[in-house]
């Protein structure tokens, strides 16, 4: 299946007669919902998102290949009947760049000039993820500055001062640098014997030694529910966290699972472009009343909109 052809079709079904107008439907959602509350997010990058689905061109190139791997399978209500129903079941409103591209801890991501950001939220995110994937992988904050900002090249604001030889010299640097990691990761992949069961001990990314024993332990879909009638994990976990379609299984008999002081994490709604205002008003008390049934205390804000992505619960003893 066409990942470009089924997203378009869940555009259309989304907005059905309004398609048309789509143009004015994304920048209406992006002004009445995502301007305020992201910052960083560009009404420009939000709507082609929504138009085509390609949220992060990283490079210059055409992006007109689609991620078949973003296609999966459904079981869906078709005729009448229960039948299995293949496309792209994703996101179409909110968009890809909550999670890592609306928030930096620099203060020069904040840039503006003539009203408008001069980082895009793609750069925000690819700068966020360096970070992470450097801290996790060394044990050390990411120092380097950020790539320069769309404006430092033509058609931007002219530097007074031209590069010194010290810049020249660091940027050749650099350059040599990446050949040579280029050369050295080539060199790895024509090393290994594809095909035979001899392979040179040759990994092609070194990773520093793990700061921490970690496991990931994936379950099946719907096992939820059965987690708290083994008695071994009675008070053995140290955090849960729930999506926001999830707070239904925000219950005494599974926060009985989480040890004595530990926490409980639940998606927070602000960032949801369909929900209506009502319902998000909504949204806090029920936490509340489930919290209160659950002995656990919010931590944080009581305002749903001073809380970024998250809301944060205590267990009480």
């Amino acid at each position: 299946a066409v990942v470009s052809t089924q997203s378009t079709g869940r555009v259309r079904a989304y907005l059905e007669e309004r398609y048309d107008a789509g143009k004015n439907i994304f920048d209406m959602d992006f002004s009445m919902k995502l301007k305020e509350r992201a910052a960083l997010l560009d009404s420009r990058e939000y709507a082609t998102w929504r138009k085509s689905g390609v949220g992060f061109e990283v490079r210059d190139g055409v992006y007109d290949t689609p991620n078949r791997t973003l296609c999966s399978g459904i079981i869906k209500m078709i005729g009448g009947s229960k039948r299995l129903a293949r496309g792209y079941w994703g996101d179409i409103t909110c968009s890809p760049y909550l999670s890592h591209g609306i928030y930096s801890p620099l203060k020069s991501m904040y840039e503006v000039r003539n009203r408008i950001n001069v980082r895009t939220s793609s750069e925000v995110a690819e700068h966020n993820l360096m970070c992470l994937i450097h801290q996790i992988n060394t044990g050390k904050k990411y120092n380097k500055p950020p790539k320069p900002d769309r404006f430092s090249f033509a058609g931007g604001e002219k530097k007074e001062e031209g590069a010194t030889l010290e810049e020249v010299i660091e940027e050749e640097e650099e350059e040599e640098e990446e050949e040579k990691n280029e050369e050295e990761v080539v060199e790895k992949i024509e090393n290994l014997n594809v095909g035979t069961n001899r392979r040179k001990k040759t990994p092609l990314m070194e990773l520093s030694e793990p700061k921490s024993n970690v496991s990931v332990k994936f379950l099946p879909l719907g096992t939820t529910e059965q987690l708290p009638e083994k008695e071994n994990l009675i008070k053995s976990f140290d955090l849960i966290y729930f999506s926001s379609s999830q707070v239904s299984y925000f219950t005494p008999k599974i926060t009985a699972l989480l040890k004595d002081d530990a926490n409980l994490v639940i998606e927070n709604v602000k960032y949801v472009v369909p929900l209506q205002k009502e319902h998000e008003s909504a949204y806090l008390p029920k936490i509340k009343e489930l919290a209160n049934n659950a002995k656990c205390e919010l931590l944080g804000s009581n305002d749903l909109m001073n809380n970024n992505f998250h809301l944060s619960f205590h267990r009480v003893n």
